[in-house]
C-alpha cells in the first residue's frame, strides 16, 4: 500500500485528472435547469439535471451572459468544462456559453465560424480602417422599412442635417438575405462614400444568421470603404461584427458613431477660429515688434542718422574746442607779442648798429670817394671806350680822353706822354 493522503491531496489529483481530460473540459451538456440563483457578486448557480441524473453547474461573473433570464425548468444546452471543488469535494460544470435547447446547433457553428475566420486573418486589425471623423456621405445596408432605418435617419438628422443618407433596401432575413446584403454592400462601395453602416434591428440568432454568411463575410472584408456592423441588439453578436471596420451596439448606435455632431463641428471651428485669431494677432505683434527692432537698428546704422550723430559729435567737440583755442590763441597772442617786443627791441637795436656801422662806412666810403677826391682838385680820366685809366702806358698819341671834373667833363686828345716816374704825377 502507498503512504496515506489527505482530503486534500486526494481532491487535488482527482481535479488533475479531471480538468487534464480534453472529453471533460470540452463538453456539451443538455439537461434542465433547477436551483439556479442569481447571486449579488455576479455569479449565477444552477443545478442541470435531466430524468435521473444531475451535476451541478456555474456561470462566472467574468463569462458572457445569454440574452435571456434563466430559470428553472428551463431546457437548455450547455458548453464548458468539468473542474472539482475541492472545499466541497465535488465537481461541477464551469459554463462558458449557455443556449436554450434546440438552438445549440446553431451557437455551436456560430462559434466554429468565428474560429475558422479568426485563423484566417479576418479580423486582425491590420485589415482594419479607422471611421472618418466627418463623414458627409453616408450608406445604410438595411431593410427598406423598420426601427433599423428610422432610428439611422433619427440620429443623423438629429446630429447633422447636412449629412447625405444613401439607403440600398436589402433583405434582412430569410432565403436570399445574405446575397442581397453582400450586393448593397459591394453597389454602396463603389460609390466613394465615407462609411457604410450594415446591420437590422434585434431577433434570434435564426433572424440573424444571413449576417454570418460567407458572401456577406467576404463582401465586408473586401470592401474599401469603412463598415459599421450594427446587428440585432447589444447582447447580440454575429461574424459581421468581427469582420467590420467597427461595432455598433445598434443601429442607432451606429448613426451615432458615423454622423458628426454638427454643433461639434461648429464649437470646433469656433475653438479654431479663437485659436487662429489668438496665434494671428500674437504673430502680428511678434512681426510688429521684430520691425521696430529693424526699424531702431535701421535707424542706428542709416547715412542720416550717422550724419546727425557725427554733426552732434562734431558740435560737442566744437563747444570743447572753443575754448581751448581760445586759450590757444591768447597764449599764442601773449606769445606773439612777446616775441614781437622782442624783436622790434632787436631790429630797432640791430638798426642802431647798422645806422653805426653805415655812418662809418658812409664815412670810410666818403673818404675814399672819387667825388671827393675830385673835389679836392682831383680828376678821373677814361678812354673812348669808357675804360678807365690808371696809367700813362694805357694812353697813345691822338687818343681821345675824357676827363672828369667835379664840376663837369671835357673832351681830349692826347698830343704827346711823358713818363714820371712811380708816385709821380704831373698837374
Amino acid at each position: 500500500m502507498g503512504r496515506e493522503l489527505s482530503v486534500s491531496e486526494v481532491n487535488r489529483h482527482i481535479k488533475s485528472i479531471i480538468t487534464g481530460d480534453f472529453i471533460l473540459n470540452n463538453l456539451q451538456v443538455k439537461g434542465e435547469i433547477s436551483n439556479c440563483k442569481y447571486h449579488d457578486n455576479g455569479h449565477i448557480y444552477f443545478t442541470l439535471k435531466d430524468k435521473s441524473s444531475a451535476i451541478k453547474a456555474v456561470l462566472w461573473k467574468n463569462t458572457p451572459k445569454p440574452d435571456f433570464f434563466l430559470e428553472d425548468g428551463m431546457e437548455v444546452i450547455v458548453y464548458g468544462g468539468v473542474s472539482l471543488y475541492e472545499a466541497g469535494g465535488y465537481y461541477q460544470i464551469n459554463v462558458r456559453q449557455i443556449t436554450k435547447s434546440g438552438l445549440g446547433a446553431l451557437y455551436l457553428k456560430l462559434e466554429q465560424l468565428k474560429d475558422e475566420y479568426s485563423k484566417m486573418g479576418y479580423f486582425s486589425e491590420q485589415y482594419k480602417s479607422p471611421i472618418p471623423p466627418f463623414a458627409r456621405r453616408i450608406g445604410i445596408v438595411t431593410a427598406l422599412t423598420g426601427a433599423a432605418i428610422q432610428d439611422i435617419i433619427r440620429v443623423s438628422k438629429e446630429k447633422n442635417p447636412y449629412v447625405e443618407l444613401i439607403q440600398y433596401p436589402a433583405l434582412v432575413q430569410g432565403a436570399g438575405a445574405a446575397k442581397s446584403i453582400a450586393r448593397g454592400i459591394n453597389i454602396l462601395d463603389s460609390l466613394g462614400l465615407d462609411v457604410i453602416i450594415v446591420g437590422r434591428g434585434g431577433g434570434s440568432i435564426e433572424d440573424l444568421w444571413a449576417f454570418n454568411e460567407e458572401e456577406v463575410i467576404t463582401a465586408i472584408f473586401r470592401a474599401r470603404t469603412p463598415i459599421i456592423s450594427a446587428v440585432g441588439h447589444e447582447s447580440d453578436v454575429t461574424i459581421s461584427d468581427f469582420v467590420a471596420d467597427r461595432r455598433a451596439a445598434t443601429p442607432t448606435d451606429a448613426a451615432r458613431i458615423a454622423v458628426c455632431d454638427l454643433n461639434d463641428i461648429l464649437g470646433m471651428a469656433q475653438d479654431y477660429r479663437q485659436k487662429l485669431f489668438l496665434y494671428m494677432e500674437r504673430r502680428i505683434n511678434e512681426i510688429k515688434a521684430r520691425l521696430k527692432q529693424k526699424e531702431l537698428l535701421l535707424v542706428n546704422v542709416s547715412p542720416l542718422n550717422k550724419l546727425n550723430m557725427k554733426k552732434t559729435e562734431l558740435n560737442e567737440k566744437n563747444k570743447r574746442l572753443l575754448p581751448l583755442l581760445l586759450q590757444f590763441i591768447a597764449r599764442d597772442r601773449s606769445r606773439l607779442e612777446n616775441r614781437h617786443m622782442i624783436l622790434t627791441t632787436y631790429m630797432h637795436g640791430r638798426l642802431e648798429n647798422q645806422r653805426s656801422s653805415l655812418k662809418i662806412l658812409a664815412g670810410k666810403l666818403e673818404a675814399l670817394s672819387p667825388l671827393k677826391s675830385l673835389s679836392r682838385g682831383f680828376g678821373y680820366i677814361e678812354d673812348e671806350n669808357g675804360k678807365k685809366i690808371n696809367s700813362i702806358d694805357e694812353l697813345h698819341k691822338n687818343d681821345m680822353i675824357s676827363i672828369y671834373l667835379s664840376d663837369g667833363y671835357a673832351k681830349a686828345q692826347i698830343k704827346e706822354k711823358e713818363h714820371g716816374g712811380d708816385g709821380y704825377f704831373r698837374e
